[in-house]
Parts: structure tokens; C-alpha cells; sequence
């Protein structure tokens, strides 16, 4: 099976924490992150809608772009530990109220746009 590039928000201390875990849990190798806010991540990234993906959850899987509970309905069909889940939020997509609360969700995370490293800091 081919792996899922999932690109989250680094700045979002949420974020980051679901994807720690994800990578904990993630026995087949199936989703690899990459961190939105790191230019090496996303330079030459053919596709990507980086004003949408600061917003919501990008994923690429064969060519194809998806953002927001789509991509995180997909991280959750390749993460063994999730697939307990998987029905319930399989509902919620084709219902799309999954993407209705995913929106909610993304609206009101903290954000920290400070970040160091080698003594230099940018907002």
C-alpha cells in the first residue's frame, strides 16, 4: 500500500500532538508528515494550496490533494490503532458533518507564530 504525505501545522501545538501520536501508532508505515511552516517541507511542492493547508489538514496519496476531515478520515484508514474508529468517521464523511466539526475545530486552534532555533527568531 502506498504511503499517505500528510502536511499539518506545526505552529498548532494540536497539531503537533496528533501527529506524534499518529507516528507512535503508525506500525505499517502508511503516513508520513511533513511540517507546513518548514520550507524545505514545502518547497517544489507541486499542488499544494499552502493559504488552504495553514487552515485545514492537507494530504497528498497518489496525486491527489485533500484538505481538512478528509485528509484526517485518511490518516485514520491507514493507522492500524484508529481503524476502531474508522466506521464512525466514516459516517461522518458522507454525511459531511465531519467536515462541518473539523472546520470548528480549525477555526478556534492556538496558533504560536514564535519559533527559535540558532539563537534567531521569526515571527
Amino acid at each position: 500500500m502506498k504511503r499517505t504525505a500528510i502536511y499539518y501545522d506545526n505552529w498548532c501545538k494540536n497539531c503537533s500532538r496528533f501527529m506524534n501520536f499518529t507516528h507512535k501508532s503508525d506500525w505499517l508505515n502508511l503516513v508520513s508528515s511533513k511540517e507546513l511552516r518548514n520550507e524545505d517541507h514545502t518547497k517544489n511542492v507541486e499542488g499544494l494550496d499552502l493559504v488552504l493547508a495553514e487552515k485545514q489538514l492537507a494530504s497528498v496519496y497518489k496525486g491527489k490533494w485533500e484538505y481538512g476531515y478528509n485528509s484526517l478520515y485518511r490518516v485514520f484508514v491507514r493507522v492500524p490503532l484508529f481503524w476502531l474508529f474508522v466506521p464512525a468517521f466514516w459516517l461522518l464523511k458522507i454525511t459531511r458533518l465531519g467536515q462541518y466539526l473539523y472546520i470548528q475545530l480549525a477555526v478556534n486552534r492556538q496558533i504560536i507564530p514564535i519559533h527559535c532555533s540558532d539563537n534567531e527568531c521569526e515571527a
